[in-house]
């Protein structure tokens, strides 16, 4: 075999050639890398929301909670189904709530964004367990009071104190929460009944979220629901449905991979020209390879090698700048109507697939040239 030393080598000589032809893989893969930590990003997110042991009630024919309607009578039913937990109170842990979306300026003459509220009472803390202030108290009834998650606090840069105008009443905000990263940080928490009065809904609630005593439990109570005949209504464990909000998720990964070879198409006819280039260079070099024994399939792997290795370099500058945005906060919206605030994945699955990627086009560009080589005489190359 040729040494690599000597694929090395002329990559050094020509390394200006090298460096253009590299850039075309560094630009595919790192947009490879950027679109798919966005992907992980917000699957983290919608996989890790949501507890085992809860499980999420709908009205019937509804998938996602905006969209859900239910009145007193059905809640009240969830409440006493069999397997709903009880706290020691001896209360069914079971928390109705309504989640809206509304829209709220920022400033005077500035940009209108949308916020999440949900309205939840006393019982939703039981039933939530991932819910934990950390800055502020915690949410009192018939207070005018808010608590928001410190997602929301970082994107709309609200503090413990401040006031906001939402619907058409000025809140004051009580307190920041987290919840385990997951999606509720991106939500505010107002009183159920404030709330219901001010928009107007009162005994309609959007879902039911019933806590069981375990994982095991939480499933049975939603399998009785969905065949119960009594009770029409659509139910999830909360796990389950919050990974049905991040399917579409899968549709922009496959986006991402089609817009990639589209792109990596470019940067194969470019490592391909270096390569004809090179080879049209050094035809006398070739000759003399033959001449001293080197077989036709050796030279032909030899600068298969070295689109490679263009590849390899290229291909590592491009999950370097990948890399750069990972842990970067971004909001993005899923389920059709929920935004929530996400960090940005670069995990090691991306990384391998983005390497085997740039690799698999330093293959597929550098082949046709390497072909070539097998067609050079070495007696007319030395003319």
């Amino acid at each position: 075999m040729i040494p690599l030393k000597y694929n090395a080598r002329n990559l050094v000589v020509r390394w200006k050639t090298t460096l253009m032809t590299a850039s075309g893989f560094t630009l595919v893969v790192a947009a490879l890398v950027v679109m798919l930590a966005f992907v992980a990003g917000v699957q983290e997110v919608c996989t890790t929301s949501g507890e085992p042991e809860n499980v999420i009630v709908l009205a019937k024919g509804t998938n996602d909670e905006i969209m859900s309607q239910m009145d007193l009578r059905l809640a009240s039913d969830l409440e006493n189904v069999r397997g709903v937990a009880r706290n020691d109170k001896s209360q069914p842990m079971a928390s109705r709530e309504m989640f809206l979306v509304v829209h709220h300026q920022t400033e005077p003459g500035g940009p209108f964004k949308f916020v999440q509220l949900r309205g939840v009472t006393p019982l939703a803390f039981d039933v939530h367990t991932q819910f934990r202030i950390i800055d502020g108290i915690p949410l009192r009834a018939n207070q005018s009071e808010l608590v928001i998650g410190k997602a929301v606090q970082r994107e709309l840069k609200l503090n413990v104190g401040d006031q906001i105008d939402l619907g058409r009443k000025t809140w004051k905000i009580a307190g920041v929460f987290e919840a385990a990263g997951t999606a509720f940080e991106s939500e505010v928490w107002a009183d159920l009944t404030e709330l219901a009065s001010l928009f107007r809904r009162d005994g309609v609630y959007n879902s039911v979220v019933l806590r069981a005593d375990n994982a095991e439990d939480a499933a049975d109570l939603s399998a009785r629901l969905a065949e119960s005949r009594s009770i029409s209504c659509n139910p999830r464990t909360e796990p389950d449905y919050y990974s049905k909000q991040a399917e579409q998720m899968n549709m922009i990964s496959s986006a991402a991979w089609v817009i990639a070879w589209f792109m990596g198409i470019g940067a194969i006819f470019g490592v391909m020209n270096t390569m004809f280039a090179a080879i049209g260079q050094r035809r006398k070099d070739i000759a003399v390879l033959r001449i001293i024994g080197f077989k036709a399939h050796e030279i032909l792997i030899s600068f298969l090698l070295e689109a490679i290795l263009i590849s390899i370099i290229g291909g590592g500058l491009g999950i370097a700048l990948g890399m750069g945005v990972n842990g970067y906060t971004r909001n993005a919206t899923v389920g059709g109507a929920r935004e929530v605030a996400f960090a940005l994945r670069v995990t090691e699955s991306t990384v391998i697939f983005a390497a085997g990627f740039s690799m698999a086009m330093g293959v597929a560009g550098g082949l046709l040239p390497a072909l070539s080589v097998v067609r050079v005489q070495p007696l007319e190359a030395l003319r």
